[in-house]
């Protein structure tokens, strides 16, 4: 991706490109309502102090209708500046890659070239739904700061868009597909068309989706959900009381906290996950719904996870890191194929992922300890460190991947292939030492998914690290032999 500076209308294209296409104009419209929303919740924030009690001052001094006025003049102003920014905006799809120019006073020119597209996503935003208007997302190798955003184009544009550019980032090395007349489709709503290369028909098969009372359930079984659960009736009692001091702590605390288990629910409510090809469609959002493309080759590393209170329903959660998108404890989505599910839905979905990891090494790692399965553990002089994990804490090496596992109460098995393993790291601490043992790290990219074997005896951490080297170097020189 590359940003340059512009001219004020763009020329018209010579280069065998589209051309330069609006969006969608009620656009403005739904960014400054994105802007109020915002604002309002600013402002209930600003008044949490007084609301529970521990702040009594009016922070407008007695101006409550100027300090009113004002919000509505800055909304307004932002309103009109998202109409200005639209104005100036244009998008077009090349035969080598797709451009978005923005701007009026600080003026951008964004460049994605189809063989650096990680994925396309399509984001539904609440507002964004009741006008029957999607955001289209597409993430380029260098991260979240470098991803082209559409906002906004009609659901069936932005369906028909998303298609089109992973066809020609599938096709990026191979002749630009013929391309139809430029008023085929028309994308933004407007006069203006563009072209597809392939019908909209959505050709993926369900995997599985997830029940909401099941996320509900999930949600409830967590720690911060035990925690609101004690701190709601306090807060209760200490209002019916008139305690304010116990108020004023338990206030904000209780609602930083279900504001968090809100977050949780609304992102993973109405999960779905949905194979086609060489990708997987993972479709999830309360309020906003988001559709997110994840390539099976870009998987570098699976961890299926069990935490103690999951242990009653047997549910098990499944997350991966995939190249280009790394890890945010902000929107972790991304990165999650199961939010919570049975063990024969988390074994159907690392089978999909992993075709070639046999089931009953997956059963092994998931639930069993001990050497069954092949698993090489840690040996009795770990046990100051694991006094209750120690025989389950280990490692297998399997023709195509490694296995590692780690957890008794909260479980959790890591898969990463031999040629997606990026290097290794043996580390020793004093204690360590002295008790003859090793860790083991197997560094994969940026995500949640953090492989590792702690504990080993120093011997077998050695062998681990010299055979995973020629493991790796082995499996990456076949994956890049030509087929």
């Amino acid at each position: 991706m590359t940003d340059t500076p512009e001219s004020t209308a763009p020329p018209e294209p010579h280069d065998g490109g589209q051309p330069w296409q609006r969006l969608h104009p009620l656009s403005p419209l739904l960014r400054g309502g994105i802007a109020f929303v915002a604002v309002l919740a600013y402002v209930l924030s600003q008044q949490l102090d007084t609301i529970f009690g521990a702040e009594r001052e009016d922070p407008t001094f007695g101006h409550l209708w100027w300090a009113v006025l004002a919000v509505v003049v800055v909304l307004l102003l932002i309103v009109a500046g998202a109409w200005v920014s639209w104005r100036f905006s244009r998008f077009r799809l090349t035969p080598t890659l797709i451009e978005l120019r923005t701007g009026f006073v600080f003026r951008q020119h964004r460049q994605v070239r189809f063989d650096r597209i990680q994925a396309v996503d399509i984001g539904r935003p609440l507002l964004a739904r009741l006008f029957g208007l999607s955001e289209v997302v597409v993430q380029s190798a260098g991260g979240k700061d470098s991803n082209l955003k559409l906002s906004y184009l009609t659901d069936a544009a932005a369906q028909r868009m998303r298609e089109e550019l992973i066809e020609l980032a599938r096709h990026s090395d191979e002749e630009a597909p013929h391309r139809r007349a430029a008023g085929d489709a028309a994308y933004a709503g407007s006069s203006q068309t563009t072209t597809l290369t392939q019908p909209a028909d959505d050709h993926a098969t369900q995997v599985l989706a997830v029940p909401n009372s099941r996320i509900v359930q999930s949600i409830l079984y967590s720690g911060p959900a035990l925690t609101f659960l004690l701190a709601a009736p306090a807060l209760v009692v200490s209002l019916v009381l008139g305690a304010p001091g116990m108020v004023a702590w338990l206030g904000p605390m209780t609602l930083a906290i279900g504001g968090g288990l809100l977050k949780r629910l609304t992102k993973e409510a109405n999960f779905q996950l949905l194979h086609e090809g060489d990708r997987l469609r993972i479709r999830h959002g309360l309020t906003d719904i988001r559709t997110t493309t994840v390539p099976l080759h870009r998987i570098q590393a699976i961890e299926v996870s069990q935490s103690l209170p999951w242990r009653f329903p047997g549910w098990w959660r499944i997350q991966v890191n995939v190249a280009g998108v790394g890890g945010s404890d902000d929107d972790d989505t991304e990165n999650v194929l199961l939010p919570v599910g049975r063990m024969d839905e988390a074994l159907r979905v690392l089978t999909l992922v992993r075709l070639d990891l046999p089931e009953e090494a997956a059963v092994a790692a998931m639930t069993g300890e001990g050497p069954h399965g092949g698993f090489v553990t840690a040996s009795e002089r770990a046990k100051p460190f694991d006094p209750l994990s120690w025989r389950r804490r280990g490692y297998a090496a399997l023709p195509d991947e490694v296995v590692t596992r780690r957890g008794v109460l909260w479980r959790s098995v890591q898969v990463v292939p031999h040629a997606r393993i990026q290097s290794l790291t043996i580390s020793q601490g004093p204690w360590e030492r002295r008790r003859g043992v090793a860790s083991v790290k197997l560094v994969s990219t940026p995500g949640p998914v953090g492989p590792a074997v702690e504990h080993l005896d120093v011997e077998e951490a050695l062998r681990l690290l010299d055979e995973q080297v020629v493991r790796s170097s082995e499996a990456r020189r076949l994956a890049a032999r030509p087929a």
